[in-house]
């Protein structure tokens, strides 16, 4: 990594590991997995915490719905009275540890929006399909080379699919449209999920000055979901009160209807991430001539940080 610590790393709720971050990565962003966290509620609250109970869809929209640090903690207080918690010691903690595992607290950092285990839990279904308790050494070499294999096809296609199949977009949908031309295709889709909620937004302008335009977002089906978008009036550079681009590395539902709003056609380079590019993960080098060829300098720093970004 050339000396470069993580944005960010998440762990379960570990003593040992909490401790080595802190020495080792003093300025990264240590996070504990929700779906550990989660986990133990049925444990811990079985007698409010069950498959329908009003408490357990109340509790995941306080955690995973909150966009304001002063909202959760106010919805988190008025749960624990309605439900008799006040003195629950094991959620007392946990609120005294919010900062480490409830998502709005985090949002300001990049993690390319994980919140739970899925992808690890994902890559160790993937591996059980190929061996098994009983594997032997030689066995798992060769079944562990056969399974990175299938890998590097699956990721393959998927680019192949990026570049050349055309993503079906209305001609009017102007930014949509450029995101199918710079996104890859599993990126496109997740900027399509939030294209798709603009409309139902409201946008209100709210005031200029100092060089920024700010903008009041406004759920047109709950009035008290708003958030404040800031842009710059020349760049149009700016942020949303939800963080979700900080957090994920997506723009959110309230920055495209500030887009609309202002007839943007495009997407601004700063708010298009490298890693989410079609050809983010060709690993080229282009000559004098054009021609692309692999150089063979393996160790070069310059060559090992672009392939792994």
């Amino acid at each position: 990594m050339g000396g470069r610590p993580p944005t960010s790393i998440i762990t379960d709720q570990d003593l040992g590991m909490k401790g080595a971050i802190a020495k080792v990565f003093p300025n990264t962003r240590h996070r504990l997995y929700l779906w550990h966290i989660k986990k133990k509620f049925v444990e811990k609250l079985s007698q409010v915490y069950y498959k329908r109970s009003k408490f357990k869809k109340d509790m995941k929209e306080c955690i995973r719905r909150t966009y304001k640090k002063e909202a959760f903690e106010k919805r988190w207080m008025l749960l624990m009275k309605e439900n008799g918690l006040e003195s629950n010691q094991w959620l007392q903690g946990l609120f005294d540890i919010r900062e480490s595992w409830v998502p709005v607290y985090n949002r300001g950092t990049f993690f390319t929006g994980m919140n739970i285990t899925g992808r690890i839990e994902g890559i160790n279904s993937f591996f059980d399909s190929f061996v098994t308790h009983t594997s032997n050494l030689k066995e798992f070499v060769v079944k562990y080379e056969i399974a990175l294999s299938r890998i590097v096809k699956r990721k393959n296609d998927k680019d192949f699919e990026s570049e050349h199949k055309f993503r079906i977009v209305n001609d009017h949908e102007f930014l949509l449209k450029h995101a199918g031309k710079v996104y890859t295709r599993n990126v496109f889709n997740k900027f399509k999920d939030e294209w798709n909620k603009i409309f139902h937004y409201k946008v209100e302008n709210v005031r200029n000055g100092n060089g920024f335009q700010s903008f009041i977002v406004k759920s047109k089906d709950d009035e008290l979901e708003k958030f404040e978008v800031r842009l710059d009036s020349q760049t149009y550079e700016g942020k949303c009160e939800c963080q979700q681009f900080e957090f994920v590395g997506i723009l959110c539902a309230h920055i495209l209807k500030v887009f609309v709003q202002l007839d943007i056609d495009e997407i601004a380079e700063h708010f298009i991430f490298p890693r989410w590019r079609q050809k983010a993960n060709k690993f080229r080098i282009i000559d004098s001539q054009g021609l692309v060829h692999d150089d063979g300098k393996e160790e070069s720093k310059t060559l090992r940080l672009s392939h792994m970004c």
